[in-house]
């Protein structure tokens, strides 16, 4: 995000010089913290902390890494972990956990009693002081049995004591995982970027319970909790719940179309930072003009129309998907390949650079198991085995990182209605970069986009970089180049 790059203090002081100190420290602590928060709510105050026994400690600088490409893993993502290689070879800069609230505080008590390893296994490879780690962002779910109603499932509206117990639980596990040094975790992880549930726009019934009929309650919840975060870390952004905003109620699904317009009337769009949903390319259709040949995965359109729906409400926030991905294996109606899975990692990291997405995680790193389809980007085994939709992921982030969406090519320029070309500039040289291909993602057909240069080479979506293609080659000497564009999405690199 580019607005979590600034400095930011957090002080504490020791003995008597600590007491010397701490007016000046209180008094000036406004303006020593940049804290890069221009979209959070004026009415969620900042508040500056001194805790004793101190020592003066400043929180590390954050650095610039502009990458959107994340992975998600569940339980442990620590070094321990048999995907930490994986996780690291990936060149993956976000990573995405989910933290169970239920597990770390199952009976009622305070911050003390917390089972935190809990947290500190899920979260275990959040950047640490120096730069180590990666990016994480923390998704809280599941609320422990006495937090909620007895008819209510785990990730559903809290009652009254659940509420009290949810704003001291954030507290606490933002405090944790502040980098501030003070009560941090070991090592002193930071986590800035927490998001509140999975999926909230799923309906509650009696065999899943979530808060889609509840939006004004997730509302409050929000509402709620969003002072607590920024008080105990002010560079923490609360995410938006992931919402799937398919498979809506009135198409056979579980997801409640409304759940997003109500949890904004009631108020919601005060409490959140960064919007979130999650995009699939199986209901492509729903986001697509009609009548659109052959397809595609969505995500570019999905965006636009959450953008504007947020606009609508006067809200212009971040927006970042959590969950988008395909598998390797076939499955009744989703027809898969490592060859199909790889297209899809160049389609909707490309589709997110050009909507302007802060952050795309792929779902998952691995393969989840449990008979769900085989999304990872590596296997399940002992020692994983790495598809070929890992080294496509590679490629794209090796390709496209620093390269700064320029259009979205007509079809007046691609000459064939199922052909998806992207423009891009590299933010450096300042050369041209197209990302094409065909729809569907199985297509076996072959078709020409002419771009314009005098020289250009193909990287194709596993890294391999074809011949330089001259301007002559195809017998004209007009300042065009032209080149393959298949069902297998080609970077086209304009050399001048």
């Amino acid at each position: 995000m580019s607005d979590n790059h600034r400095l930011s203090y957090r002080h504490t002081v020791t003995g008597l010089i600590a007491v010397l100190l701490a007016i000046v420290v209180l008094a000036s602590a406004a303006d020593m913290r940049l804290s890069a928060d221009d979209m959070a709510p004026a009415a969620a105050e900042q508040t500056n902390k001194i805790f004793m026994p101190m020592t003066i400690k400043n929180r590390p600088t954050r650095w610039d890494r502009n990458s959107v490409f994340g992975v998600q893993v569940y339980n442990d993502s620590r070094p321990v972990s048999r995907y930490y290689p994986s996780l690291m070879d990936s060149g993956a800069t976000w990573l995405r956990v989910a933290v169970n609230w239920s597990a770390v505080e199952p009976t009622n008590t305070t911050p003390g009693g917390f089972l935190w390893q809990y947290a500190d296994t899920p979260l275990g490879a959040a950047e640490r002081p120096g730069g180590s780690g990666v990016r994480v962002i923390g998704t809280i779910e599941t609320a422990p049995t006495w937090a909620r109603y007895d008819s209510f499932k785990p990730d559903g509206p809290l009652n009254s004591a659940g509420m009290e117990g949810f704003k001291e639980f954030v507290g606490a596990i933002v405090e944790r995982y502040d980098g501030d040094g003070y009560q941090d975790a070991p090592g002193s992880p930071i986590v800035d970027y927490w998001e509140l549930y999975n999926e909230p726009d799923r309906r509650l019934d009696s065999t899943d319970g979530r808060w889609g009929q509840h939006p004004a309650e997730y509302a409050a919840m929000l509402a709620a909790a969003y002072p607590v975060i920024k008080s105990h870390n002010p560079d923490a952004r609360v995410v938006f719940g992931g919402i799937a905003y398919d498979f809506f109620t009135d198409q056979g699904g579980p997801f409640v179309r409304s759940f997003l317009d109500d949890v904004l009337k009631a108020g919601g769009g005060n409490y959140f930072d960064i919007f979130n949903f999650h995009t699939y390319p199986a209901f492509a259709a729903n986001w697509l003009p009609a009548g659109t040949a052959n397809g595609g995965s969505g995500l570019y359109e999905k965006t636009q129309h959450l953008r504007q729906k947020l606009q609508s409400y006067g809200l212009n926030k971040p927006i970042i998907v959590t969950e988008a991905g395909w598998q390797s294996n076939t499955t009744p109606g989703s027809p898969g390949s490592e060859e199909i899975q790889s297209r899809y990692v160049a389609q909707l990291f490309v589709q997110s650079l050009a909507a302007d997405l802060d952050v795309m995680i792929w779902w998952m790193l691995y393969d989840p198991g449990e008979g769900t389809g085989e999304y990872g980007l590596v296997t399940r085994d002992t020692v994983p085995y790495r598809k070929l939709s890992f080294t496509a992921y590679q490629t794209i982030i090796n390709v496209m990182t620093g390269k700064e969406f320029v259009r979205v090519l007509p079809a007046a320029e691609t000459n064939h209605g199922a052909m998806e070309a992207y423009q891009f500039r590299d933010a450096v040289s300042g050369r041209a970069y197209y990302v094409a291909w065909l729809n569907p993602v199985s297509s076996r057909e072959t078709a020409t986009l002419s771009v314009a240069a005098e020289d250009a080479r193909i990287i194709d979506l596993y890294g391999a970089t074809g011949p330089v293609i001259d301007d002559k080659a195809d017998g004209a000497d007009d300042g065009r180049v032209r080149v393959p564009v298949s069902g297998q999405p080609a970077y086209i690199e304009v050399l001048r």
